[in-house]
């Protein structure tokens, strides 16, 4: 009887640890103010999350590269001089960090992290924007995954 009684109050309080847990709202930093053209971007680090990211991007209507992609441009100096280097043709990349919360989703392999999305302009290698959020990677009880509220925000603010 005791047992049971131990088991019961540890299951609801486990339950009620997860209800008070939530998806926190997208908080954007606008660094630069620029038009931004056509939604081509890259990833700048490496991250597990590369394939959700892609998925919820492409369905805020971005074009995802795998790789900074590059051009070869061929320059004539002078009449004894030629000029070769790459230039750029992605001009946008993003790199997403995560930062441990310390907490777990309840009856799932998911974590809840502190998520920052930085939108970075390769051509003139600066920081244009900054996303951060707090939520799941992944189908959590009640923290909804961050990937399409990110995205949705960094559309949003194109």
């Amino acid at each position: 009887m005791i047992m049971k009684k131990i088991f019961t109050i540890t299951f609801f309080a486990m339950l009620s640890g997860c209800v008070m847990l939530s998806s926190s709202e997208v908080t954007v930093k606008n660094l630069l103010t620029e038009q931004k053209g056509p939604k081509i971007v890259t990833f700048l680090n490496n991250t597990p999350y590369i394939a959700e990211m892609s998925v919820a991007l492409a369905e805020n209507g971005f074009t995802v590269k795998p790789m900074p992609t590059q051009q070869q441009i061929v320059e004539l100096q002078s009449d004894t001089r030629m000029a070769k280097y790459n230039e750029a043709v992605t001009r946008w990349g993003i790199s997403l960090q995560t930062k441990d919360s310390g907490y777990t989703c309840a009856f799932t392999d998911y974590n809840i992290y502190h998520f920052t999305l930085m939108l970075t302009d390769i051509t003139n290698n600066q920081v244009v924007m900054v996303l951060k959020q707090k939520g799941s990677d992944g189908p959590c009880t009640t923290v909804q995954p961050v990937f399409g509220t990110l995205s949705k925000a960094l559309s949003e603010n194109w």
